[in-house]
């Protein structure tokens, strides 16, 4: 006879990102939506560890008062975490119950369901339209006992958005016990007019939280630190819940040394859109339908080449060097997921595309 965990654990498989894995020595790894172009030189030249045998402060005052000031945000609405899933499996700890609900949408962030069900709660599926959120279909779903909705805009692995009437649509629409979610990992790859990031609905609604990422466009990922916006009310309370030493002491240094490189960010940027536009017009060039991303990465479809399936694909490239994420968790068979790399980098993942096209229409 042993200890066993809470009801919602027993049949809960571990997550476990699919970056893939190689016996090869030289990977290009396309599979993790990472930044090619890495972090901020700065921070090789400036970073110090040092006093790394104390512990880092619970919250820290030279990160939040850096995120503020570039951003134009309250420090009090402020909360920093050991990469944003942290701060998602936080939330879901502190507002979900055995019975409660939470929505997420049909292809949104592995995350959301699986820290819906470790704290107990029931998970509500919205149904994508054309691979974009449909507020519709996250309405019909809200009942007296929702109490989270989980929405990732940009959405990872589509890389679509909805525009910012849509969003006010859904806020508006929702009851005022309901907490929205709203993860803008992506958020810096975007500058369009049409899209919002979540800060300006924290300022006008109590019941909104914005997640963001160090581990995107910054180039962070291996450090985990991200950070959340919302009232000072639900701040408090996700403190109250989120471990004392939440971010580590590398991390909040990393970080403060990463936001400050306004022009590093921008060159990341600019470098995207750049790749993106290329991508496109060589997958058109090979006749590769896709879903136009607003991130850095594009979902691919290969159901034109249906003498193999997409997970063929992944082994080719594989099997070259060249690591892509399979869709089959999202029912996904015929997609695979690519992330923009260096320009050589997506050069020679196209290479690979055209050889492994020509050999299975041959």
């Amino acid at each position: 006879m042993f200890l066993e965990p809470k009801e919602s654990i027993l049949n809960l498989n571990a997550y476990k990102p699919n970056f893939g894995a190689s016996n090869l020595k030289k990977l290009i790894r396309l599979s993790a939506n990472e930044n090619a172009l890495g972090y901020t030189p700065r921070i090789d030249k400036e970073l110090k560890i040092e006093n790394i045998n104390r512990y880092p402060p619970q919250h820290s005052a030279e990160l939040i008062k850096t995120i503020s000031k570039i951003n134009n945000l309250d420090q009090n609405k402020l909360i920093l975490g050991n990469g944003s899933d942290d701060l998602i499996s936080v939330i879901a700890q502190t507002f979900l119950k055995p019975g409660d609900e939470a929505i997420y949408t049909e292809y949104g962030f592995l995350q959301f369901p699986q820290s819906i069900t470790i704290a107990g709660g029931e998970k509500k599926i919205a149904k994508d339209i054309n691979f974009h959120v449909s507020v519709d279909n996250i309405l019909k779903l809200i009942t007296d006992k929702t109490r989270l909705i989980f929405l990732a805009n940009a959405n990872n692995p589509t890389g679509t958005f909805i525009s910012k009437n849509e969003i006010y649509r859904l806020i508006n629409s929702i009851p005022e016990n309901v907490l929205l979610v709203y993860d803008a990992a992506y958020a810096e790859y975007i500058r369009n007019d049409d899209y919002i990031d979540g800060s300006e609905l924290v300022e006008k609604y109590n019941n909104v939280i914005m997640l963001r990422t160090f581990s995107k466009l910054h180039g962070l990922a291996g450090l985990r630190l991200g950070w959340g916006y919302s009232n000072s009310k639900i701040i408090n309370y996700l403190m109250a819940v989120r471990g004392p030493f939440s971010v580590n002491s590398i991390a909040i240094e990393a970080g403060i040394i990463a936001m400050k490189d306004i022009d590093f960010q921008n060159y990341c940027y600019d470098f995207n859109i750049k790749s993106m536009k290329f991508m496109e017009i060589e997958l058109k060039k090979l006749g590769i339908n896709f879903i136009n991303s607003s991130a850095n990465f594009i979902l691919m479809n290969l159901s034109e080449h249906k003498k193999y399936l997409a997970k063929d694909a992944v082994l080719f490239f594989k099997n070259n060097g060249v690591l892509v994420r399979e869709m089959n968790v999202y029912n996904l068979p015929d997609y695979i997921r690519v992330s923009l790399g260096t320009e050589e980098e997506n050069n020679y993942f196209l290479k690979l595309l055209k050889k492994f096209i020509t050999q299975n229409d041959n």
